[in-house]
Formats: structure tokens, sequence, C-alpha cells
């Protein structure tokens, strides 16, 4: 893996922004801290920041994707609608539904058929499009190095079943925990479960993979109409140290990727420093890696950022995907699919 000499002083100065009096004003009124405000300002003009920010109050529905494995789509849709609840298709998402009402009882996750393993419950549909694009037609191994809790993983072993195996990989015991106990409860068998940092696999493992999954430590920045607290938690020194560890990681992502393979980096942040920042810097220091287009579109998702405030980025980031909670109605997410070019 190449040594970078990442600094986090010089990612703050990188990143650093100050906020104008509107971006205040306004961060005020809704509880941020300002640089946040000013960046929405940045990327989506006034107007389209305050949509922004609204979305943002509003929380979203859960997303039920079936175990077709163990039951078929309509069968238990209709089960679950029998308990009370009501399923709404997912156009771009085969076998996955929104629960737009739900009964007082049972809760989505305590239902007789969840405990049985017929569905995963995601918090929002945003995280099945890069598995589905990553694995599109592919029917190999896959390498998940920052797996936990499971939802991407148990998908993808749902995919590549029967003739792939996911290595399911991550830093965190206390959160493996929950990914096998899905594995288990979903009776998916096609996958290895290990417990390393990701920025070490490639120096202790000699095999390589023609799917990687990169679904990084972020900010989360994204999820704050169910995780209000997101508006507050992170700083810009604290967003420093993310972006860091970020680069640090799709570095080893790539080193993990064999030549020709392709690598999904994914956050549940809109933040151009966590996501065009991050891809822009590991372009900037090999020569053995691209970023490519999504194989189909699956919605209307917009692109990614060429330029960002004072900062300019590689011009290939615009392939990057960005998923808006004002314009597409799920959380603010973003992914970017790259390729190996060569060993």
């Amino acid at each position: 893996m190449r040594d970078r000499g990442l600094d986090v002083a010089d990612i703050y100065r990188d990143i650093y922004i100050e906020a104008g009096d509107k971006a205040r004003r306004l961060a005020s009124k809704y509880g941020y801290l300002p640089y946040m405000v000013q960046r929405y300002i940045y990327m989506l003009g006034y107007d389209g920041a305050v949509k922004l920010l609204e979305a943002f109050e509003k929380p979203l529905n859960p997303v039920v994707r079936v175990n077709t494995l163990l039951i078929d789509s309509e069968k238990l849709k209709s089960r679950l609608e029998s308990l009370g609840f009501r399923l709404e298709e997912i156009p771009w998402a085969r076998d996955a539904f929104r629960v737009v009402s739900k009964p007082e009882y049972p809760t989505i996750g305590s239902t007789h058929e969840y405990l049985k393993g017929y569905y995963y419950v995601h918090r929002d549909a945003s995280a099945l499009a890069p598995v589905l694009l990553l694995l599109q037609d592919y029917k190999g191994d896959v390498l998940d190095a920052c797996a936990a809790p499971g939802g991407k993983a148990t998908f993808a072993s749902q995919l590549v079943y029967p003739h792939g195996i996911v290595y399911a990989n991550d830093i965190s015991l206390p959160r493996l925990r929950p990914l096998i106990g899905h594995y288990a409860r979903m009776k998916l068998s096609n996958n290895v479960v290990t417990w390393a940092d990701a920025r070490i696999l490639p120096k202790v493992w000699t095999r390589r993979f023609s799917r990687v999954i990169l679904d990084v430590p972020c900010s989360s920045e994204g999820t704050i109409m169910n995780d209000p607290s997101r508006k507050t938690k992170t700083t810009l020194k604290d967003l420093s140290i993310l972006v860091k560890r970020e680069i640090e990681l799709l570095d080893a992502g790539l080193e993990m990727l064999s030549p020709g393979g392709i690598l999904a980096y994914i956050t549940c942040s809109i933040a151009p420093e966590e996501n065009e920042y991050v891809v822009s810097r590991v372009l900037e220091s090999r020569d053995d890696a691209d970023v490519i287009e999504p194989p189909l579109k699956l919605f209307d998702w917009s692109y990614g950022f060429t330029s960002f405030h004072k900062l300019v980025f590689d011009e290939r980031v615009r392939n990057c995907v960005r998923i808006w909670p004002h314009v597409h109605g799920m959380f603010g997410f973003t992914f970017c699919l790259l390729t190996k070019t060569r060993s």
C-alpha cells in the first residue's frame, strides 16, 4: 500500500469553511453547526439549502428487503400486510418495499417473519443502489471491507448465491455480533466473517477480489432526519480526522482489488470532503485507478461535484452518484465506482 504521508492539519486547511451571516442564521434556526449550513449553500444555493434543511426535519420510513432465498416477495408482502403493515414497491429495487404505515404492534423488526429471516430491515433504500450496481450480472466472491452491521453484506450474499462467497470484515467486534446474527437469522451460509482494521488487509491477506464494497465509517451527515444528533456531532477538526481515515481506507480497498475489478466507495454523507475530495486525493496518488460510470441508471440521481468552495477535484469524480433527501426522498448518500487498471 502507498505511503500517503497524510496530515490531518493539511486536510483541515484544505476543507476549512468560514460561515457567513445567512448560514449562521439558518444554523441557529435548524440547530446545526454553522459550517455545515454554509456548505449546503455553496453546494445548492440558499433556496436549495433551505429545502435540504426542511427535508432533514422529516424522518424516513424503513425499507424491507426480501430474502428471496427463503420466501417469495409477494408472499411476504401479503403476510406483512395481513399484520397491518402497508408496503410500497421500490420501482428500481426488485424485492424491496418501503414501509409506508405500520400497526401499533408488532414492530417491523419483531414479526415472526423477521425472526425467521425472511427479510432485512434497512433504514432507507439508498444503501441498495451501490450493491445492485456493483454486483450487476456478477456471481463471484466479494469483499465487504467495513461490513457491520450487515445490510450490504447480507444483500451481497443473496445476489452472488450460490456461486460466490462474501468475505465480511469489520474493525468493531461489537458491531460484528449483529452481522453474524443476521447471517444466521437469514440462513445465509456463503460468507466468511473476519475482524480487522480494513487498512491492514493488504498487508495480511494475499487474496485479491474482483468486487469490493467499501462503506466507510463517516460523519453520517446524510442521515440527520433519523439521527438529529448529527447536526452538531462533527466539527471541522473531527471531519478532518474522518477524511484522513477515509483516504487510507479507499487506498487499502484499491490494494485489495484485482486488476479489472470494481470497488464501490460509499458514504451516508453529502459532504464533498468525505466523497469527491477523498476520491480525488486517492486518484492523485495512484496511476492504477480510475472512476467508472455506473452500468445502468436505476433512477434520476445527481452527479458528483468537480469543484466545491476553494477546492477543485479530479474531473472523473463527476461519475460519482449523489442522492439528496430533498430531491430523491432518501438519505443523503454518495457513492463512487472505481476500477483498478493494472496490478
